[in-house]
């Protein structure tokens, strides 16, 4: 697992992915289009908030990074779907979850996802 959350690759892909989907799902709760760039900050947070916690990463990967490589990771091994995730994160937002815990809790379901495939 290490080695996917610290692929450059994925994790460029990745923030394409949690772009498009958080976007999505804001504009779903919000009923106005919105397109945003997910803060570093927030993908931190998120990932403090997460199982990712648990994996030892580099003292100097961008933990940011691992949330985007491994998003790619579970959408590119049909662990997790975008309309999965903009469904996810769309719920999580309009039951008054911040972004970072909405995000985290994606995080978790891809996570379990992805292991449960083997």
């Amino acid at each position: 697992m290490r080695r996917i959350l610290t692929d450059k690759d994925l994790a460029k892909l990745g923030d394409a992915f949690i772009n498009f989907v958080t976007s999505a799902a804001l504009s779903l709760a919000s009923g106005k289009a919105q397109g945003i760039k997910t803060p570093r900050k927030t993908l931190r947070e998120a990932y403090k908030l997460s199982a990712l916690t648990n994996i030892k990463l580099p003292h100097d990967w961008d933990p940011a990074e691992s949330v985007e490589a491994l998003l790619s990771y579970a959408w590119l091994n049909n662990c997790l779907s975008s309309e999965q995730a903009v469904e996810f994160l769309y719920k999580a937002l309009t039951s008054g979850k911040a972004l970072e815990v909405a995000i985290a809790l994606l995080i978790d379901r891809a996570l379990s996802a992805c292991l449960s495939r083997g």
